[in-house]
């Protein structure tokens, strides 16, 4: 007598094997996806923190984009250190140490280098922001921030998952 699987027997594993990955497959890339979107969430946090830290910095003031020093937005000077100790010489604002938002920030759907910009206008969503947040600050009447020294005194913080706008909005609370 031969040692072996029949045919019947390996069909049926097969078919197991079949429907076991017909579960597990849209479960895994659910996972993925709920993954990413607590990314995008994560750094909008941390763009709400960073605003609200460079509002506590310059005596209430937000700034009117994510390049701004906190000393141009109090009106004493434009090209003034960010972090003490950094020279804005070798780190401008929005790069390296004297950013607003620090450069380990990461797209969690995208290599693409939108993680958070300013921009003022209609907020939806597209393929190509997917993973992104945007601030929109705004000035006392709502409308886009602009001048200097700043006139920006609140923010809406938005974020763009894998294939829809985040139901979670951030704002200045005012």
């Amino acid at each position: 007598m031969k040692k072996g699987f029949t045919l019947i027997e390996l069909m049926v594993v097969v078919v197991i094997i079949g429907i076991l990955a017909a579960i597990a497959i849209p479960n895994f890339i659910s996972m993925q996806k709920r993954a990413k979107e607590a990314s995008v969430k994560n750094n909008m946090h941390t763009l709400q923190l960073a605003a609200e830290d460079f509002s506590t910095l310059s005596e209430g003031y937000y700034p009117i984009d994510l390049i701004q020093t906190v000393m141009a937005a109090s009106g004493q000077g434009a090209n003034i250190k960010y972090i003490a100790g950094v020279d804005p010489l070798t780190n401008p604002p929005g790069v390296g140490l004297n950013a607003l938002l620090p450069v380990n920030m990461k797209n969690p759907c995208t290599p693409a280098n939108n993680i958070a910009w300013t921009a003022n206008g209609i907020i939806v969503w597209v393929a190509g922001l997917a993973g992104a947040a945007q601030i929109d600050f705004q000035n006392q009447a709502g409308g886009a921030a602009a001048g200097s020294p700043s006139n920006c005194v609140r923010y809406i913080i938005y974020g763009f998952g894998v294939d829809a706008k985040l139901t979670v909005q951030m704002t200045s609370g005012q």
